[in-house]
């Protein structure tokens, strides 16, 4: 039998020509161009002879995609950034002892468009720390028993004094902004800047709340203020919290406010003399605090009683030239505490609150009896000597990877570890982080306090 000559050189001919051909044709097919980066300064302007800091955190936030840049500032003030082009939201905060006092320096700059190399310069405003503070906003609602939606008139809001000394809340006042919902369209911005910044005032919209009768917390004392129907919701809303408490307070003033299913008459247990007293100056039935996204406050006016305040018409400020919506105009040295609450993912968001108050804000994912609860001073509450022995660890109630039917939640905790409610009550006494900035003192919880 003959054997077959191969000719190897007619395959290997192929193959280099497939070779070839492939090459070329990869030499054709260009790739996507990288996208130009420019380099970005921020310089820190300090008010007036504070000098600046090495290692404070600036941050840019590209304001379409989320996307969060961040770097310290070396001994001049000044961050240094690579990004792409695009909008970006610049904030930067820091705090330190001044003498007996804590001074908290925060500055936001929104909408800075990107487009080239530059440099932007942030101003910061100085502010003191209160004792007295938000520790939890409940504003959202939770879902219904039979699942036909939410129910949100249980909201409420927990004060509480962060400091080692009585602090009193006499003639102390809670306000909200106007616009209500972060998501809202937002009139009050000139150049990027919230307009009255640089006035030094925020918006106290529609009307009112204070106490009537002279308040004083101890250290690490709490007080619970209902902000809607002050009964026990969880015969009805089994997700939802008791709000009939003899140690709570209310909102509760018909003659003002009438609207029935807001505010049914407080429970039996609540005493009349914690029924908190409304001022009202704008429109409506209701104290209308956003269920998804409310620019929530607290201050005590200086040199004037609280009715004094709302029946000075020098203080009005009309939200969009509508009478309709009648604001007041409370300096920001008499705002003691305050948080900013966006809507969850909205990229419509925009800040209310200056960067006095509150340079940061804190998403909710409302209708889901989520809460919003400030972050655990881990330094400050470990170096407490009677608190030895009695901090709980091991926190969990964060909304991390929270799922909500097919979606998973990109929720926050408190990466200090501590659980503060279970070590209030093995004795402990928690410093809560206390910045003016919510992006850094506030985290989504997965369930209210009330409830635990």
């Amino acid at each position: 039998m003959k054997q077959r000559k191969i000719n190897w050189m007619k395959p290997i001919f192929l193959f280099g020509m497939i070779g070839l051909l492939c090459g070329l044709f990869a030499c054709t097919e260009k790739e996507p161009p990288a996208p130009e980066l420019y380099q970005v300064k921020v310089k820190l302007v300090y008010p007036g002879d504070y000098p600046p800091k090495a290692g404070v955190t600036v941050k840019l936030e590209n304001s379409a995609t989320g996307t969060i840049f961040e770097e310290p500032t070396d001994a001049e003030g000044m961050a240094d950034f690579e990004v792409t082009a695009g909008n970006y939201n610049v904030t930067a905060g820091e705090s330190r002892v001044v003498g007996m006092s804590q001074i908290v320096f925060n500055g936001v700059l929104s909408n800075q468009v990107i487009s080239a190399d530059r440099i932007i310069e942030l101003p910061l405003l100085a502010s003191e720390t209160h004792q007295i503070i938000i520790k939890e906003l409940y504003n959202g609602g939770c879902q219904k028993d039979d699942g036909s939606g939410a129910w949100n008139n249980d909201a409420y809001v927990i004060l509480y004094n962060n400091s080692g000394e009585p602090a009193s809340l006499a003639n102390a006042c809670l306000g909200m902004a106007l616009p209500y919902n972060s998501q809202g369209t937002n009139n009050d911005y000139k150049d990027g800047v919230l307009f009255y910044e640089t006035e030094g005032w925020v918006p106290a919209g529609t009307g009112i709340w204070t106490f009537e009768n002279t308040v004083t917390l101890a250290p690490g004392q709490q007080l619970v203020i209902a902000l809607k129907n002050a009964i026990d919701h969880t015969p009805t809303y089994s997700n939802s919290v008791n709000l009939n408490n003899a140690a709570y307070y209310c909102t509760y003033d018909p003659e003002i406010y009438p609207n029935a299913s807001q505010y049914l008459p407080p429970g039996t247990a609540i005493p009349t003399s914690h029924y908190l007293k409304a001022y009202h100056y704008g429109t409506g039935n209701a104290w209308p605090l956003s269920t998804s996204s409310p620019a929530f406050f607290v201050f005590i006016p200086e040199g004037m009683t609280p009715a004094q305040l709302a029946a000075d018409e020098s203080l009005n400020n009309l939200y969009n030239n509508l009478a309709s919506q009648v604001r007041k105009k409370i300096p920001t040295s008499w705002v003691i505490d305050a948080i900013e609450v966006y809507n969850y993912g909205n990229t419509s968001n925009s800040k209310r609150m200056t960067a006095a108050v509150d340079a940061g804000y804190v998403e909710l994912f409302n209708a889901q009896g989520f809460t919003l609860y400030r972050n655990v001073d881990k330094a400050a509450t470990e170096a407490i000597p009677e608190n030895e022995g009695k901090i709980v660890y091991g926190y969990s109630l964060g909304t991390q990877g929270v799922t909500i039917g097919e979606a998973v939640i990109n929720g926050t905790t408190d990466s200090s570890g501590i659980d503060a409610e279970a070590s209030i009550k093995q004795g402990a006494r928690i410093v809560y982080k206390n910045t003016n900035n919510s992006s850094n003192d506030f985290h989504q919880r997965s369930r209210a306090s009330l409830r635990n």
